[in-house]
């Protein structure tokens, strides 16, 4: 029984990793993408468009990184695989940020990027996913929870100054379930 459990974790383990991994990748194609239209033209940033919305980029790509960020602060990462699982996640993180600072196709994309604060929460993201990345990288713990507490701090001012009634996490799907708690 406990190897059926065990094989079944490595299973949805290596799933994750390479559903990780093929956003990451798109992620960076993105970004790379974004830097070469705005290089070749001459233009500034201001002309790059998303082909999404920012809603769709922080439901897709954010949200899906930040959940096992902060969940790490509960759920340690025990291994390496966890560890670089954790490491490929911050990235996301910090590209998300990057991404978030060029409008998409929302309604109220360009009102969001042209906004001053817009740009900081923005780079705040990016900010803390840099450190998680350094946290996974040198395995500490200390360290992790920082980095998932500077993105928390972040991502809930945003929403109250951007987005305070849409809601957004249950665009593709339930809410991942959270650890339990300790009252003692």
């Amino acid at each position: 029984m406990l190897a059926n459990v065990g094989a079944a974790i490595r299973g949805n383990l290596e799933e994750l990793r390479m559903r990780s991994i093929k956003t990451t990748m798109l992620t960076i194609a993105a970004v790379a993408t974004l830097t070469a239209c705005s290089s070749d033209s001459g233009s500034n940033a201001e002309q790059v468009r998303l082909p999404i919305s920012l809603n769709e980029v922080m439901v897709a790509l954010v949200n899906h990184a930040a959940d096992p960020i902060w969940r790490a602060d509960w759920d340690q990462p025990q291994t390496d695989a966890e560890w670089r699982e954790v490491e490929r996640l911050a990235y996301q993180i910090q590209v998300g940020g990057a991404l978030l600072q060029f409008p998409g196709t929302g309604p109220l994309d360009d009102e969001w990027v042209a906004d001053p604060a817009w740009n900081q929460y923005a780079q705040q993201m990016s900010e803390a996913g840099r450190r998680a990345v350094s946290s996974a990288r040198s395995r500490d713990q200390t360290l992790i929870r920082r980095a998932g507490d500077e993105l928390v701090e972040s991502c809930e001012a945003c929403h109250m100054a951007f987005k305070p009634d849409l809601p957004t996490m249950d665009m593709f799907g339930e809410l991942s379930q959270l650890p339990p708690v300790s009252v003692q």
